[in-house]
């Protein structure tokens, strides 16, 4: 597959993940509003509307991951040749290397979940509000690192956060790591640029922590991936309408 070939692939990835991840964001907020259940986001241990958000993801990559045959997770090794009773042996051991990848993925998020509760602390986060500060580090958790943990796996997970150098096999896994990476970038932003509606003295309860903060997450992923649909189809029509002139 040439480099023209890759860009074109590459580009429908974008479209129609932006397009899916769209979708679900719009459907999340529209049962937020609808069912009354915004106030509930700072709530994880009494409700579980936040557990909508990694089913969202799981079927975002399990939809990403079968229709653009994504090689994905860490690089797979030669197996060694063996016959009948090796077989049992290396089926066992590959029983423990799942169970491995998902004990240390839950690590991971668990870590992570830390590190993101210590930020919001940091920044100004009640002390006693310790299960909205919770809920607000599971969503950005989740909507963050919890998709490149099911992209690459908690190994080269680890191997990102700590080095930022990561290059995988495949050029358009390559690619979609890329997006995944800049979707970060806008949960962040807009997870903190939402903390301007709190000193407000509107006194709306919407404003209370941690809810505009969960919304602005989203709404962050939300506008980052209208970002991504907008510029990869705009490239899209720019590069059609070049070589046609050409």
């Amino acid at each position: 597959m040439d480099a023209q070939q890759q860009s074109i692939i590459a580009s429908k990835m974008f479209i129609n993940i932006s397009i899916l991840s769209i979708a679900l964001n719009s459907s999340f907020f529209g049962y937020l509003l609808y069912s009354n259940r915004l106030y509930d986001v700072g709530k994880c241990c009494s409700s579980a509307v936040l557990l909508i958000l990694p089913l969202s993801e799981v079927l975002k990559h399990f939809y990403i991951k079968h229709a653009f045959q994504l090689e994905t997770g860490p690089k797979p090794t030669n197996p060694q040749p063996s016959s009948g009773r090796g077989s049992g042996s290396a089926n066992v051991k590959a029983a423990r290397a799942r169970w491995r990848e998902w004990f240390g993925s839950t690590v991971l998020f668990a870590l992570t979940t830390l590190f993101y509760g210590f930020i919001c602390v940091v920044v100004g986060a009640p002390l006693d509000q310790y299960e909205e500060t919770l809920s607000l580090a599971v969503t950005l958790t989740t909507v963050t690192i919890f998709p490149i943990i099911l992209l690459i796996g908690q190994s080269q997970t680890y191997q990102l956060l700590l080095s930022e150098t990561l290059e995988l096999k495949s050029p358009l896994t390559n690619s979609y790591l890329n997006l995944l990476k800049n979707n970060c970038i806008g949960v962040i932003l807009g997870a903190w640029g939402a903390s301007v509606v709190a000193p407000l003295d509107w006194d709306r309860p919407w404003q209370v922590y941690p809810i505009p903060n969960v919304v602005g997450s989203i709404g962050g992923l939300f506008g980052m991936n209208v970002f991504n649909l907008l510029s990869t189809a705009y490239i899209s029509m720019y590069r059609n309408r070049r070589s046609k002139t050409l």
